[in-house]
């Protein structure tokens, strides 16, 4: 019987791997050969809470945000590992009961005087006075803030807080706003509503799946990723982008939503080298320097394409991705393609339906390498690509590539 046993959890251990996508089977053996006895970072994530003036922290703060931070990088975790990559979620900064350690900020003025527009800058500097005062400094760290100018009367729900995100492998910033209703625990919960200024009359397992989404997403730019968007595909198969509209959808099953969200192949893949998940500083602060050539693009079926090519890198690369952008001045809305890597530093990459762009703008097509230690992380998916060239697409959906457009 035991032998039987054994046969079958071989037979499946097989199976499990026959069926591994080969891009993963490519990024973990480059990612282990390169990480093989490096040591072992201590990076972790930073929270920081800033009240303006004429505020205190909201209600039960340290353990709300204990929950929200634990549960995204539970998220976080399942969500890479699902493709058979490494990932033990966010390592967030806790104290020696297990607490989540949150650095107080005070600032100057009364809240009625901050706002998402204008106050990102100055709530980043009181943030960085205080937390570079107990040895955290923002050039070599991760941190988010957690702004006290989210609002909730009983009734009604708004903010007037920054909220965004930005980072590389390095480090990285990104502003989100606390508020008394901000809560895993509320995820279910859709007797109690609230009039939200932004969202209007949702009940309050919406509007965590709303803002503890939107963590999420900004905590995906302060690991160095760009926008992703949902493509239909997505919809019709695993649910939202994180990276795209998924930060309006987070654990959505837990209070009747069909849809909820997922984090892409492509963006997992970009995910796994950042030193806070890898736990390696391995080749972060060398020059890298990279290259594309002989890239060719199969355009002939419509609404279909292969990307192939040729790179040279004086890191190890463990994959490539295609970003199709509909407006080259902004990356919302662009889709990603992860490709393979071939013998003799080759890769193709083949793509679906693109983008239409924009007020029939040309559109951008990026071709990102993905380095070892982690140097292709940033928030904007244009800053790392050693190939960009416009694209517009034709009859029957056909790309047709053009000049470069800067």
């Amino acid at each position: 019987m035991v032998g039987i046993l054994l046969l079958t959890f071989f037979q499946s251990l097989e199976i499990a791997r026959a069926a591994e996508d080969a891009r993963v089977t490519v990024a973990k053996r480059v990612l282990a050969d390169f990480q093989a006895g490096a040591p072992r970072n201590h990076r972790v994530l930073h929270v920081a809470y800033f009240c303006p003036a004429d505020r205190t922290p909201a209600p039960d703060f340290q353990e709300r945000l204990g929950r929200v931070l634990g549960d995204i990088s539970g998220f976080y975790a399942a969500q890479v590992r699902q493709y058979g990559l490494p990932c033990d979620g966010i390592p967030l900064d806790k104290d020696a009961d297990g607490k989540l350690v949150i650095h107080l900020v005070k600032g100057t003025r009364p809240a009625a005087e901050y706002s998402e527009a204008k106050s990102s800058g100055d709530i980043y500097n009181d943030v960085k006075k205080v937390v570079e005062e107990e040895g955290i400094g923002l050039k070599t760290n991760h941190v988010v803030v957690f702004t006290r100018l989210g609002n909730f009367d009983g009734t009604n729900s708004s903010h007037n807080s920054p909220y965004c995100g930005r980072g590389d492998g390095h480090d990285g910033f990104c502003w989100q706003f606390d508020s008394d209703i901000l809560d895993t625990r509320l995820l279910q919960n859709t007797d109690r509503r609230t009039n939200d200024k932004q969202y209007g009359h949702i009940n309050l397992g919406k509007y965590n799946s709303i803002f503890i989404g939107g963590t999420a997403h900004e905590l995906g730019h302060l690991f160095g990723l760009p926008h992703n968007d949902t493509t239909p595909d997505d919809l019709k198969g695993p649910g939202h982008s994180l990276m795209g509209d998924g930060n309006r959808f987070y654990r959505e099953e837990l209070h009747g939503g069909a849809k909820s969200t997922f984090i892409p192949l492509a963006d997992a893949l970009r995910l796994v080298s950042n030193p806070i998940f890898s736990h390696v500083d391995k080749g972060i602060s060398e020059k890298w320097r990279s290259s594309i050539t002989n890239c060719q693009i199969d355009t002939s079926v419509a609404e279909q394409s292969k990307i192939t090519g040729e790179y040279k890198s004086n890191q190890p690369i463990y994959g490539v991705i295609a970003y199709a952008n509909p407006n080259v001045d902004d990356d919302h809305g662009e889709f990603a393609y992860a490709g393979t890597l071939g013998p003799n530093n080759t890769f193709s990459i083949e793509l679906g339906p693109l983008p239409r762009p924009r007020k029939q703008k040309t559109a951008d097509f990026r071709i990102i390498l993905l380095c070892a230690s982690g140097q292709h992380l940033s928030a904007g998916s244009g800053t790392a690509a050693p190939f960009r060239k416009p694209y517009t697409l034709g009859e029957g959906g056909r790309i047709v590539i053009g000049d470069s457009p800067r």
